[in-house]
């Protein structure tokens, strides 16, 4: 009864008539605080629909330096958007410069002058580097790194066709085929309409594709997809070697998301010897390794070079891969 006496006399209950009863914070009618806070939003929203229209870009910008870079770009640039979800904004001025070389790199060695497209004050982690010219289009900004010369001296996916390609002792066929059927969401990478078909299944072929990797990103690369019970092999005659072999693979996203199945491996032969190997499991996404030619030191200088793809369970297992015999490192690839 005493608690109950001491409750009823605090000073924090106020009975329902009082004239206290009804204030809030700010000296606000606790009844009325609704009402001014679907105001308060609606002025945040006003705000802020304000502060993100000042930072768009507008179209005028974009044209503008669409205009610079039209008039500034050599055949064999390659382009980056910064931020990176900015790529398609990029793509809509000056799409028409990009090449599927440049769009879908494995990296940035084949290439000697780089255009950064950005927005918003963001830069390109690709490299930490002064850029060679910088020009600002209102919202727009526009920086080129000049690069050096390209350490390159073979591209395995140029020369795909040139390639001698087996399954197991029996040649697969370089032909030219239907239009593909494939490309799409979840259908995977486009089937070039000339390629090494070794079957009997469809998707047992060797050429140029762009592959989407576990990112989205765009891969240009070699289609090689392993078989049951024999290797897939791509020989490749009369190699410059270099000091380097760089190879990068990936698998197409929908095939390695799960992270279920074995991994697959890329065998790199030189003569018939073997100096390395990209293995690829699930999860990896695009993934590269970088191996010495001549590991025995005898002096080779070109040579014949095979990529053989071999998995213990090849269902799903879509490695496509990007390769290239290099010389001195550049300090940006």
């Amino acid at each position: 009864m005493r608690a109950a006496a001491a409750l009823l006399s605090s000073p924090y209950l106020v009975s329902e008539g009082s004239p206290k009863s009804d204030k809030g914070l700010f000296g606000l009618p606790w009844r009325q605080w609704p009402w001014w806070l679907v105001g308060a939003v609606a002025l945040m929203e006003v705000v802020g629909h304000s502060v993100v229209r000042s930072r768009v870009p507008p179209d005028a910008d974009w044209a503008a330096a669409a205009n610079f870079l039209h008039d500034h770009y050599e055949q064999g640039d390659a382009f980056v958007a910064a931020p990176s979800w900015a790529d398609p904004l990029m793509r809509l001025h000056v799409g028409d410069l990009i090449e599927p070389k440049a769009a879908a790199r494995a990296d940035l060695a084949p290439f000697e002058r780089l255009w950064e497209v950005s927005i918003r004050g963001h830069r390109t982690d690709l490299l930490d580097a002064a850029p060679s010219l910088e020009r600002a289009f209102g919202r727009v900004r526009v920086r080129r790194f000049d690069l050096g010369p390209s350490p390159v001296l073979y591209d395995f996916v140029d020369h795909i066709g040139e390639a001698h390609v087996r399954a197991g002792d029996r040649p697969c066929r370089w032909q030219r085929m239907a239009p593909s059927p494939q490309g799409g969401l979840w259908r995977g990478p486009f089937w070039p309409a000339e390629r090494h078909f070794c079957g009997p299944r469809p998707w047992l072929w060797v050429g140029e594709t762009i592959l989407e990797d576990l990112h989205f990103a765009p891969r240009r690369c070699v289609w090689q997809h392993p078989a049951q019970g024999v290797p897939i092999r791509a020989t490749f005659r009369d190699v410059p070697l270099g000091e380097r072999l760089v190879i990068h693979g990936g698998l197409y996203y929908a095939h390695e998301r799960e992270g279920t199945r074995p991994p697959v491996t890329a065998r790199v032969l030189v003569d018939e010897v073997e100096i390395g190997r990209l293995v690829h499991r699930d999860g990896d996404g695009w993934k590269g390794v970088e191996l010495d030619p001549d590991p025995l030191g005898s002096g080779l200088v070109r040579g014949e070079v095979t990529i053989e793809v071999v998995a213990d369970d090849p269902d799903m297992r879509s490695l496509c891969w990007a390769a290239s015999t290099r010389g001195p490192r550049r300090e940006v690839e």
